[in-house]
């Protein structure tokens, strides 16, 4: 089995523990199972992933590939249509054309995401925190390469970024999923809330960041890979201009944030998603009639820390709700 990962050895660490306690015992052919992993460059463009998959894969033959995201799993499907593949990641694979429904797959492909259409439960959350926001603005990462999924077979060119404010006619080209920001879009009409966009090309766009959000507005950041990259400077940046923000990744909160509405975790009794799926599949189940798993709920997390080094105070009524307080 081929674990691929653009996460850190430490960061794996626990997983990797849990797949060799759980699955080395299996055998296969008449062999225990042999966990290998390769660890990816996160900041890789298209072409040097599918290099570094491409040159992964021949070693020998896999029962099964792993994959920390789905750009992998993409290249894996590319270059070898056979392979099982399983993977965890944020995104909807549907994005990607990996599978053809949740349901059943119908490719050698399976695997767990978090995705939820969370961005009108970060605007409830946001506007209970602090009622007297006078308006929303969504940060939105204008740093991907990849092209944008038209149909499957076929992609558009991702125009050039612009950093800043986003006009209405370039939104369904910024947005990697229009469709999905329905929800946002309706709570903030609900809410009275006047709502816009602010794209961020580069790192460096940070520092501005302030000249394009308007006094007393709130922030939502949502999951990124390049957000995730720049977290610390994401994090101190609003950090510094006290605006109220709320994340749609835990990572954030460890990073400093100030509140997060997050997809819910498995639960601590039960084995992990994907060591499960994976035992399925080593033991001959076929991964293109397992479902998709997805998380089914939210939870939101105050950082009482974060609110007191930026001098904001939530209502009662949010620390009422909150599932979780960070003190």
């Amino acid at each position: 089995m081929l674990v691929l990962s653009t996460f850190s050895e430490a960061y794996d660490q626990p997983v990797m523990a849990g797949l060799q306690r759980e699955l080395a015992p299996l055998q296969i052919r008449g062999e225990p199972v042999r966990i290998q992993r390769i660890q990816l460059d996160s900041q890789a463009s298209e072409t040097q992933t599918l290099r570094q998959v491409k040159q992964a894969l021949p070693r020998q033959p896999w029962d099964l590939v792993i994959t920390t995201s789905l750009g992998p799993a993409q290249k894996v499907r590319q270059l070898n249509p056979t392979t099982p593949v399983l993977f965890r990641s944020s995104p909807d694979p549907r994005t990607m054309c990996l599978v053809r429904s949740l349901r059943q797959p119908g490719t050698p492909t399976t695997g767990y995401f978090s995705e939820l259409p969370a961005e009108g439960k970060m605007v409830e959350a946001l506007a209970l925190a602090f009622p007297r926001l006078t308006g929303v603005a969504m940060l939105v990462d204008g740093r991907s390469s990849n092209p944008i999924p038209a149909a499957c077979g076929a992609n558009l060119p991702r125009p050039a970024c612009r950093p800043g404010l986003v006009p209405d006619t370039e939104l369904p080209l910024a947005l990697d999923n229009p469709a999905g920001y329905a929800d946002l879009r309706l709570t903030t009409r609900r809410a009275r809330l006047p709502l816009h966009f602010v794209r961020i090309c580069q790192r460096e766009d940070l520092i501005r960041l302030g000249a394009w959000l308007s006094p007393g507005q709130g922030v939502l950041v949502p999951v990124s890979e390049g957000f995730y990259l720049d977290r610390i400077e994401v994090v101190s940046r609003l950090q510094t201009l006290r605006h109220p923000v709320i994340y749609s990744a835990n990572y954030m909160l460890r990073a400093g944030g100030l509140m997060a509405i997050k997809p819910t975790s498995e639960p601590t009794d039960a084995p992990p998603r994907g060591i499960e799926l994976a035992r399925r599949i080593l033991e001959g189940a076929d991964p293109a009639r397992i479902p998709i798993q997805r998380s089914e709920g939210f939870e939101f997390i105050i950082n009482l820390r974060a609110a007191r080094a930026m001098g904001l105070t939530p209502s009662k009524a949010a620390l009422r709700s909150a599932d979780r307080l960070l003190r």
